[in-house]
């Protein structure tokens, strides 16, 4: 079977851009009051990576990611077409190779066997119970990096042109009739705001800029979802084939090739690196390039990986399982590492949870307390989410981040059992907190505990002054502890700057099962 290449290179573009599109639409479909047509978690549902290294790690596997067998088997048919075709993050990189990048460099081969030994490492931290290969995991990296800090930055640089627009009169009422559905809809609470940002920031970047080598580095040298496919890959019968009567030695293809898939004879095709983008026949001069269904026949070249090699992922997994278990948060906050209503213990959470800022994401639409670790969970509780209340609070009418979190690391609850989960309790900082520090009434925490029968009362106590004698009646507020659920709605909303004088501490959580 013999395809007409130039129409199916055109092909290959337009379906790149559809799901970039569909990509896209998943990440706006994340927002509060959530109705999607199109599941948020939808590529993550997708990705074998998602579904395997939980599943390693945890010992758990959710039904959902059977999906993922799509992908994970359509090397067998078409090779490694999932990155050339589909994968958004394969498209951001091209896009940004034709709009910034030189390519400068030509890169050793031996480099392709990186990315399967990093698979390798990975595959021993996750059999450790270390689940970390979220780190370069491209559909998590990308929904992180665009849900989280692109959106948000897009948001914040369109909303403020369009105040500058309308204090500037130019359509006063159309623009902010326009402003006000924008933040509607993609912030409804108020403007995102988020920490521990440089770290997604700086890989998403790093990433881009590697194309400054060669084309495709992350793809080639750095991508596990790109080492797992490529290995089935090679077993797949759509190869391309070169006729050597036609081929003149041009070195076009090579030139070309966006993997450096083509061996320097230029007939051979190393196929775990090819991904049909078929850049390569299209300018052939004399049309000597052909894709077509094959036997397998025997592998083209070994699988990238040598015995030393597997030893050193294997040392190199023992050694990090070490460092993480080793390496602890800060006890003296500990306390304060709150996690959603619905998170599995920890232990577990950890091995779940996949880093695809969903949940982070999400939750800036309804309460915003949702925020990205950095190390204050150690280096194993990287880029998890933590709620830090002085940046929002668990809203009381919303469990959105159990209803879209890809691996149930935060279980799904119905809102009525959301609303009793206690994710903490909250306590009064008396040397902080006005009435008992300067016996002056402040009700604010009282007045916006949203439990039905308050969990923060007020008692009324006579106080005179030492200084002149007068007495009056102060509101001192206490906490019932059987009532309050550490929603943290209280500690965001005390008027004190810096430190808070409730705060919301771990003590009495509630975590679920899987």
């Amino acid at each position: 079977m013999i395809f007409n290449l130039t129409t199916v290179r055109v092909l290959r573009q337009f379906v790149q851009v559809v799901f970039l599109l569909v990509f896209i639409i998943t990440i706006l479909q994340a927002t509060y009051p959530f109705k999607p047509w199109l599941p948020p978690e939808l590529f993550l549902w997708l990705d074998p990576l998602s579904a395997t290294m939980p599943l390693i790690a945890n010992r758990h596997f959710d039904l959902i990611f059977l999906v993922a067998l799509i992908v994970l088997l359509s090397p067998f048919v078409v090779g490694r077409a999932f990155c050339g075709w589909v994968c958004p993050l394969g498209t951001v990189i091209d896009l940004n190779d034709k709009i910034f990048t030189q390519h400068l460099k030509k890169i050793n081969p031996l480099w392709r066997s990186v990315k399967t030994g990093l698979l390798m490492l990975f595959v021993v931290l996750a059999l450790l119970g270390i689940q970390y290969s979220w780190l370069m995991d491209p559909l998590p990296l990308l929904w992180r990096s665009s849900g989280v800090i692109v959106l948000s930055f897009l948001f914040l640089l369109v909303d403020t042109s369009l105040a500058i627009l309308i204090k500037l009169g130019i359509f006063s009422e159309t623009l902010m009739n326009f402003q006000d559905r924008l933040n509607a809809y993609l912030f409804p609470v108020a403007s995102p705001v988020f920490t521990n940002l440089l770290l997604p920031v700086l890989i998403l970047v790093i990433i881009l800029a590697l194309s400054n080598l060669t084309r495709r580095f992350w793809c080639r040298h750095l991508c596990l979802l790109g080492a797992l496919l490529g290995l089935i890959a090679k077993l797949s019968p759509l190869q391309r084939r070169v006729d050597q009567n036609l081929c003149t030695k041009c070195g076009i293809c090579r030139r070309k090739c966006k993997m450096a898939a083509i061996e320097e004879d230029f007939y051979i095709t190393e196929k775990s690196e090819c991904i049909l983008c078929l850049s390569c026949a299209p300018q052939c001069p004399p049309a000597a390039i052909t894709y077509d269904w094959q036997s397998p026949g025997r592998m083209t070249s070994k699988i990238d990986l040598s015995r030393r090699g597997f030893l050193g992922a294997t040392l190199g997994g023992l050694i990090g399982a070490g460092f993480f278990k080793i390496n602890q948060p800060d006890s003296h906050h500990s306390d304060r590492l709150i996690r959603p209503p619905g998170a599995i213990t920890e232990n577990e959470f950890m091995a779940q949870c996949i880093r695809c800022g969903e949940c982070v994401r999400i939750c800036a639409t309804s309460g915003k307390c949702l925020q990205i670790a950095f190390l204050e969970t150690g280096w194993e509780g990287l880029l998890t989410p933590l709620a830090k209340f002085r940046y929002g609070y668990c809203e009381y009418n919303c469990n959105l981040c159990g209803q879209i979190c890809p691996t149930k690391a935060i279980q799904p609850l119905a809102l009525p059992e959301k609303q009793k989960v206690k994710m903490g309790k909250a306590i009064f900082l008396k040397e902080r907190c006005i009435p008992y520090r300067v016996n002056e009434n402040c009700l604010v925490c009282e007045e916006h505990c949203p439990l039905p029968d308050k969990a923060i009362k007020v008692i009324p106590q006579e106080y005179i002054d030492p200084l002149n004698g007068n007495k009056r009646i102060v509101l001192y507020p206490q906490v019932d502890e059987n009532l309050c659920i550490g929603c943290g709605i209280c500690e965001n909303k005390c008027p004190l700057n810096g430190e808070a004088g409730i705060i919301v501490i771990r003590e009495g959580e509630e975590r679920q099962l899987l």
